[in-house]
């Protein structure tokens, strides 16, 4: 059967004519929905002409009435909250965004509730979706929208964070949600404590994946204010403040957090502790203690390819080729982690890295560019300018030396073409 394409002023009009499109008596549509049969008869003669959604909801599913024209028929006479509440939860699995974003909107213009508690309960709404980000986005839209307009702070800050939560995993525009991150810290005084760590933290953790070092050390000191309990947001903010200083060569600060860091007692922290230890050590100049440690780190899943690109760049700067090239020949254990999260993508763009420096310095040209090529694609990923600079200088160096291979030559185009973009 075809949607009744006629405009209905009440929705017993809507009902009526789709029980009489189905054929269907008002008794045996009670029996179906198991609504009282004068009920349904109240509401087609619009003697209850605002019934509870509760009425509604078995009705319009047993006659397959489109949410578009209940929608439609209740806009102008039913502005109670729990309606359109319940309409909202209907419309969430009809994929239909605008569908959700229309009745959002019907539901903050409700006249039975205030504005904070309507706001709260749409929020709690977006929460209990899952796996679909492009409706949350959605809804949170509305809900920083309203709240801006009708200066409720507390939903500013409460919106912008979840939507900066939910965009930050997209691994493709780093750069671009990093900003909206720094946009939410405008509202962070009207965030809970929890918030605030929770804002501070991952916020810390983008700064840090992006180079921003110096920010990631502000920001992750500020999740551990907000922390005034051992929690894991303390530990991972620690751990991230150690390798901020590892990476911009304050040694001596990086050992002081990672002591810091070694008195939490989750079970994650004495594998991250003998990583960063075996790193601190070959900084120090202790290469052959550094070496067997990041052995050691070889057994440990989360951190088996950092330890490998370690040991890599140790063998090349030792000359021990044959070391690297037993590395190497055993990639397949190394590269299996599946995850796109921005340490496993920088882990295995350092690996096509120090794998085209190894093949280069064993004569293999043509090997080293296609992994300089691989490792650059990964570096434009993660928006890591320095480290893709250092792959082109490196295929620059010997791509003359290649003019004739045609296949390999395309690539690097259009490794090119993609950096212009």
């Amino acid at each position: 059967m075809g949607s009744i394409s006629a405009v209905y002023s009440t929705l017993g009009e809507l009902i009526q004519r789709y029980r009489y499109e189905r054929s269907m008596t008002q008794a045996k549509l009670a029996e179906l929905t198991r609504i009282n049969r004068g009920s349904i008869s109240k509401i087609e003669n619009g003697d209850i002409k605002r019934p509870d959604y509760a009425t509604i909801q078995p009705i319009i599913s047993v006659l397959n009435v489109p949410l578009r024209e209940v929608i439609d028929a209740l806009s102008l006479t039913d502005h109670r909250s729990d309606t359109w509440f319940g309409l909202l939860h209907n419309s969430t699995s009809s994929g239909d965004y605008s569908l959700s974003a229309e009745i959002a909107s019907y539901l903050l213009a409700s006249r039975n509730e205030e504005s904070e508690v309507l706001l709260g309960k749409l929020f709690q709404i977006v929460q209990e979706i899952s796996n679909d980000n492009e409706l949350k986005l959605s809804l949170l839209n509305i809900v920083i929208t309203y709240a801006r307009s009708h200066g409720i702070q507390r939903f500013v800050a409460r919106g912008t964070l979840h939507k900066y939560l939910i965009e930050r995993d997209d691994f493709t525009k780093m750069e671009a949600t990093y900003q909206s991150g720094q946009y939410v810290l405008h509202y962070v005084e009207f965030l809970s404590r929890e918030e605030k760590a929770t804002l501070y933290y991952k916020l810390g953790v983008h700064a840090f994946n992006l180079g921003l070092y110096n920010e990631c050390i502000e920001l992750c000191k500020n999740a551990v204010i907000q922390e005034d309990v051992e929690s894991s947001f303390s530990a991972y903010s620690t751990l991230a403040i150690c390798s901020s200083y590892f990476e911009l060569e304050q040694y001596d600060m990086a050992e002081k957090y990672l002591r810091t860091f070694s008195l939490f007692s989750f079970p994650f922290v004495q594998k991250n502790v003998d990583y960063m230890t075996a790193r601190l050590n070959e900084k120090k100049g202790n290469i052959r203690l550094a070496i067997q440690q990041f052995k050691d780190c070889l057994e440990l899943p989360s951190y088996r390819l950092n330890a490998v690109n370690s040991l890599l760049e140790i063998y090349r700067l030792q000359n021990d080729m044959d070391s690297a090239s037993e590395l190497i020949q055993r990639e397949s254990e190394y590269l299996i982690q599946h995850s796109e999260s921005p340490i496993i993508v920088s882990g295995r763009a350092h690996y096509y890295l120090n794998k085209g420096k190894f093949l280069l310095d064993t004569g293999d040209v043509r090997g080293a560019i296609q992994n300089l090529i691989t490792s650059a694609n990964m570096f434009l990923k993660l928006s890591d300018h320095k480290k893709i600079y250092e792959c082109l200088e490196l295929i620059f160096s010997q791509v003359g030396s290649l003019s004739n291979d045609h296949d390999l030559m395309k690539k690097v185009n259009i490794l090119f073409t993609e950096l212009k973009n």
